[in-house]
């Protein structure tokens, strides 16, 4: 059974947060693919939800497979979008909160063929063709994105009122079974190259950075805002997408039982204000430390991985995992 399927038959029609994956495909002109719908009969990027035992790059690669035929090379990150504007309403009823990763990259083989499931028609068309046709707002914006050709945007953080605990919102009806939670974390750099890093109290007191999931009606560089003042007093401005992790070895069980696998974006962030004042049921201490301290408190393999990731990728690039 699909991800999709199970959470859908805990929960209902409800607004949930789900990842979704979808690529930008050139072929050998520059030229992109568009696929014709069936839920919605509009135009749009191939794509669909991550499942709980692949990364972002593994979903994309398979969803293009299975719904166009075709296969890609090299993935570039073009962006995250997970603004409220491009929440959508299934015609069945479901409500989504979209916390998509978009990636591009160039045709490497395959046949061209449409599944008839989830697309009854595509073709390459040039940017501008594509741009010229009603598409839905967040796609548009992919293409924008993906036009610029720099590295990924890092968006103004956005939320609506009242915003949700997607977490709070969830558990009651799925138990202690593992549900893809979206969020962020953060490596904020003072102007003396150290890093903000904290110790956490309420699990294993393990050493990390200023992290957490997204609420329902914000994007996700309101998440990394919000975590990082909740749990330190600081104010950060996101400055550069570091990194999209979404691994199974960020699966994570509590220790009430509860199982989550963690997808989110590690933002490289200044301080601009605030001062530490600590949240003390969420982290034990704060402290500024070199790179090399960072590394030695780091316990968590999967974390240790994702900052010598980060470490790689704090002044240009970025990376997937």
């Amino acid at each position: 059974m699909s991800y999709v399927n199970w959470i859908r038959g805990c929960v209902g029609s409800q607004q949930i947060f789900l990842v979704f994956a979808t690529v930008i495909l050139e072929d050998e002109n520059g030229r992109i693919l568009l696929q014709r719908r069936t839920d919605f009969d509009f135009w749009g990027l191939p794509g669909g939800v991550l499942e709980p035992d692949e990364d972002i790059e593994s979903c994309a690669r398979r969803e293009l497979l299975e719904e166009t035929g075709l296969s890609v090379g090299a993935l570039r990150l073009v962006g995250i979008y997970s603004e409220p504007k491009y929440n959508v309403v299934y015609p069945n009823g479901d409500q989504v909160q979209q916390f998509t990763v978009c990636l591009a990259g160039r045709v490497n083989g395959g046949k061209m063929q449409a599944d008839g499931v989830e697309t009854v028609s595509q073709c390459f068309v040039s940017l501008d063709e594509a741009m010229a046709l009603p598409l839905p707002v967040w796609y548009r914006d992919m293409l924008a994105d993906y036009a610029q050709g720099k590295e990924p945007i890092v968006r103004e953080p956005v939320c609506t009122s009242p915003t949700v605990d997607q977490i709070t919102q969830i558990r009651p009806f799925i138990g202690h079974q593992l549900y893809i939670g979206p969020g962020a974390m953060v490596l904020v750099v003072r102007e003396d190259g150290r890093f903000l890093m904290i110790e956490r109290a309420d699990e294993d007191n393990f050493w990390g950075f200023p992290a957490g999931f997204s609420d329902l009606g914000e994007n996700v560089s309101r998440t990394a805002q919000r975590e990082v003042y909740e749990e330190t007093g600081l104010i950060i401005q996101p400055e550069r997408i570091l990194g999209v992790y979404s691994a199974p070895d960020f699966h994570y069980t509590y220790a009430n039982g509860d199982q989550i696998k963690n997808v989110g974006v590690l933002f490289r962030a200044r301080p601009i204000g605030g001062h530490l004042q600590l949240d003390y049921h969420e982290v034990r201490r704060a402290e500024w430390v070199t790179p090399a301290e960072a590394e030695k408190r780091i316990t968590l393999p999967p974390l240790r991985r994702l900052f010598q990731l980060a470490i790689t990728h704090l002044d240009e690039g970025y990376f997937i995992c």
